[in-house]
């Protein structure tokens, strides 16, 4: 499957194109060049088969999938609320997550560096007593995935920080029912948000997320999923990750 990866420019261009002829997702364009990689941490190759295959495949699968359907007209972050409230909707709800997924992902990173910015420093410090204590808990819980999965940073409501993992092509917004929920064995979400006008989903706004899929690292890592992790840190575009932040204090959702 990797080989595939360096024959990705060849084909970009007929992808892309079909993937323009869709009515409604499309591939979100990326703020640098596939052409050079991403740093030293991640080849052009690389960057070419998670931009220009996987994710093209991924919308062109959710294009398919709701066409002349409800789900249709829909952003990609309601395709994926809706469709992770009915177990009929699995196929898409997959391949609408791990689009997203993928874009937040390639959308947090950036070819020319840029500092850590002293209030994005100063914030995270204080809900994980320093910011290395929160580099050092991000790396363990992505070096924890069995398989393939994402570690995220994310913020609630409430202005909380805090580190989990979702695992294949979970996003954090659909990951963590509701405690009204949880009340209502046999229930099926779409039921109790009828009936109780509630979310059923915990409300979790997505700051930084790190691919832990194999097809992310195997190809210019190997096993050596530590050294994946650690230069993750030094191509992340902290001013994307501080927006992302206002954003999730002010209340909007940086999900849509």
């Amino acid at each position: 499957m990797f080989r595939l990866a360096s024959r990705a420019r060849n084909v970009a261009g007929p992808l892309l194109q079909r993937a323009a002829k869709a009515r409604y997702h499309q591939v979100a364009l990326l703020p640098y060049s596939c052409e050079n990689g991403v740093g030293s941490f991640m080849s052009a190759p690389s960057l070419d088969f998670l931009y220009n295959m996987r994710q093209v495949e991924l919308i062109n699968n959710v294009n398919r999938l709701t066409e002349g359907s409800v789900h249709e007209a829909n952003t990609l972050y309601r395709v994926i609320f809706d469709a992770a409230q009915d177990t009929t909707q699995m196929a898409l709800l997959n391949n609408a997550s791990q689009a997203w997924n993928i874009d937040f992902f390639l959308q947090t990173l950036t070819v020319d560096p840029v500092s850590l910015r002293e209030d994005v420093r100063r914030q995270i410090a204080e809900q994980f007593l320093s910011f290395d204590r929160f580099k050092a808990t991000f790396a363990q819980s992505a070096l924890s995935i069995f398989g393939n999965g994402w570690t995220w940073l994310v913020m609630n409501e409430t202005g909380q920080l805090s580190v989990m993992n979702t695992y294949n092509a979970g996003c954090p917004f659909t990951a963590v029912p509701s405690k009204e929920s949880n009340t209502m064995r046999g229930t099926s979400y779409s039921a109790i948000q009828r009936s109780s006008g509630r979310r059923p989903f915990i409300r979790l706004s997505p700051i930084i997320g790190l691919s832990m899929w194999q097809e992310s690292y195997l190809p210019d890592y190997g096993l050596d999923r530590e050294t994946y992790v650690s230069r993750f840190w030094d191509v992340i575009n902290w001013n994307v990750v501080h927006e992302r932040m206002l954003s999730s204090r002010s209340g909007l959702r940086t999900t849509e």
